[in-house]
């Protein structure tokens, strides 16, 4: 299902990394130089990267939107009890920041003026919870990704800025009956392509419409099957895509097949689609739909990928 947005634009954005964590490509407008961040617990100092984010914007709006990956979204719902803003929490895994944003639109188009969409995540965190303690040491296979430490805010309303929010399309859940918790990329790769398809033909556009078609964080290997997928089940040809876990690292000696999170899709764009020549960009963010209870029962596991075409307006 696919939903057209008139006047609707992103206007700011204000991104914050952990700075001796890894070896990141791109800049952010804000470090921060510990895992705990003077904090106690490491799901605290997820807190700490939220609220830097929220606050790197500083300003007034009419509701914020927020995600996270930790247990019923506590880094937002804790960061967010910091203000008087009214609060909607989503989850859609690491697809967050797209869903994030198309409610925010639908908000706007109902007569609000102003939205506050937020993500969060931290390596440490995001490891205990889904996979394994840190401190275990296990061996990570080639096809897994590290979660990126960070968080990043942004603005949507009608106020006319050079990000122009034009479709999105919403997907359906996926299950191809794999629960490997270590290859996330295999997971969404699925959901991924038929969001792609099922925008393109809602839209009645080609692929080739778009300069970049940017995805979330399937990783290096995820990536692969996705653009196997759209050649062999659609006919479509995936030469303009990009994925922001495979970007982000300089390097993947330590990182495997990439960064992960829900922060991965917002900091590549911000950070690298809008520095390049891109105009066309069609945003597909995917969340894998797992919980340490449906991991821990070997239950396969679903996914699903959320698009939204955006305008650069140079």
């Amino acid at each position: 299902m696919s939903i057209l947005f008139k006047d609707i634009y992103i206007n700011d954005h204000y991104s914050v990394l952990g700075k001796n964590m890894f070896n990141v490509r791109f800049k952010a407008n804000e470090y921060t130089n510990s895992f705990y961040n003077g904090k106690k617990s490491i799901e605290e100092a997820e807190e700490v990267l939220l609220v830097k984010a929220i606050d790197g914007i500083n300003k007034k709006v009419d509701v914020c939107i927020s995600s996270d990956l930790t247990d019923q979204l506590t880094a937002s719902s804790y960061s967010l009890s910091k203000y008087n803003y009214p609060y909607i929490g989503v989850y859609s895994a690491c697809s967050s920041f797209v869903s994030g944003l198309i409610v925010a639109s639908s908000l706007i188009n109902s007569g609000l003026r102003s939205a506050m969409v937020c993500v969060c995540s931290h390596t440490l965190s995001s490891e205990k919870q889904y996979r394994f303690p840190i401190e275990y040491g296990p061996y990570r296979r080639k096809v897994s990704t590290t979660t990126l430490s960070g968080a990043l805010s942004s603005i949507v309303s009608k106020e006319k800025g050079n990000i122009r929010i034009e479709y999105a399309t919403i997907g359906t859940p996926v299950d191809i009956g794999y629960s490997d918790i270590n290859n996330f990329g295999a997971i969404m790769a699925m959901s991924c392509a038929k969001t792609i398809y099922e925008h393109l033909k809602d839209t009645k556009r080609s692929i080739n419409y778009y300069d970049i078609i940017l995805t979330g964080d399937l990783g290096i290997y995820g990536l692969s099957i996705l653009k196997g997928v759209l050649s062999k089940e659609y006919k479509i040809s995936g030469g303009n895509l990009v994925d922001a876990g495979s970007i982000i690292y300089e390097n993947f000696e330590s990182k495997t097949a990439g960064a992960s999170g829900p922060v991965c899709l917002p900091f590549a764009f911000f950070n690298y689609v809008l520095n390049s020549k891109y105009k066309r960009v069609l945003l597909v963010g995917s969340g894998s739909l797992h919980s340490k209870k449906s991991s821990l029962i070997k239950n396969s596991i679903p996914s699903i990928s959320h698009a939204l075409s955006v305008e650069v307006i140079k």
